[in-house]
């Protein structure tokens, strides 16, 4: 598939020019995007042109830092693109080919694709990859379907969409589903999470008794709870957040649904967002209070 190196605001024209002659003799829609590497790499784009079931490698370079990523196009339908992504970085500089290699081992994470909008996705290692397309119909036609969810999360709201939840390289969760916390909400916004293999964790905005810090860059929060680490995963970003960076966690390991009379079953992942203070009265959460 060729490829088209390009910068900033050129690489952004692209998409609002309209269709080339190549792209008017697809029979299947296709997906335009530009993708934008972020950190020392700043400035760097590649435009590309993909059909369903295509995949592309994109990769970016310099004697600081190698940013490689597979895109997989998994489905355009709807006005939206679904995507499958496998992103990591390495310090200075690393072939493509070994790249993409060390690839192969990276937890891929899934996101639904509103035309328009800027998607912007951790990168395993550290990093950041930015992306922003169009879809055009079987004819070449862009078009720019209304965005059903906005592509950043509102300050003081928390947002798990499409979470996978990690202890070390095992993973614990991974749903098909997002929960968020309304706007204006009262209290300290939080979700739960329920792993069967591991207990209950709550992830709030503010610090509470029992909870430990947890470092976030957009969708990716690390956390060290009780001696393990744990990996969070969200496609979209899980906080507008200041400097620090920062979400709080709990684990109550022993948790199960039946135990406590929560609805939940106790083998399959589960999650609700509300309030903390609801949230540990709905779940039934003993001996976990919110710090004033």
């Amino acid at each position: 598939m060729k490829r088209i190196a390009l910068t900033g605001f050129s690489a952004v024209l692209l998409l609002s020019a309209g269709p080339s002659h190549i792209h008017a003799q697809t029979r299947s829609p296709s997906f335009q995007y530009v993708a934008t590497a972020g950190g020392d790499l700043r400035g760097s784009s590649t435009a590309y042109t993909a059909h369903p079931g295509s995949r592309q490698l994109i990769y970016f370079s310099n004697d600081k830092l190698t940013i490689a990523a597979l895109v997989e196009v998994k489905d355009i339908s709807g006005g939206v693109a679904r995507l499958r992504v496998a992103a990591r970085s390495f310090s200075g500089k690393v072939d493509r080919a070994t790249s993409e290699s060390e690839l192969k081992s990276v937890l891929p994470r899934e996101y639904t694709y509103v035309p328009i909008e800027k998607l912007s996705m951790p990168v395993d290692g550290g990093g950041v990859l930015a992306l922003v397309g169009a879809i055009a119909d079987e004819a070449g036609n862009l078009s720019k379907p209304l965005a059903q969810l906005s592509p950043e999360t509102e300050p003081g709201r928390i947002l798990l969409m499409s979470p996978a939840l990690l202890r070390g390289d095992r993973v614990l969760a991974n749903l098909r589903m997002g929960v968020a916390t309304g706007p204006g909400l009262p209290g300290n916004p939080a979700v739960a999470l329920y792993a069967p293999s591991e207990g209950l964790f709550i992830f709030a905005l503010q610090p509470f008794e029992g909870a430990s810090a947890c470092q976030v860059i957009l969708g990716r929060a690390e956390c060290s709870l009780q001696g393990s680490d744990y990996t969070l995963l969200s496609a979209r970003p899980i906080a507008a957040l200041d400097d620090e960076s920062k979400i709080w966690a709990l684990h109550v390991p022993a948790y199960r649904p039946s135990k406590v009379g929560v609805s939940w079953p106790d083998s399959k992942a589960s999650m609700r967002a509300g309030a903390l203070h609801n949230l540990l009265t709905e779940l039934r959460v003993e001996g976990s209070t919110p710090s004033h």
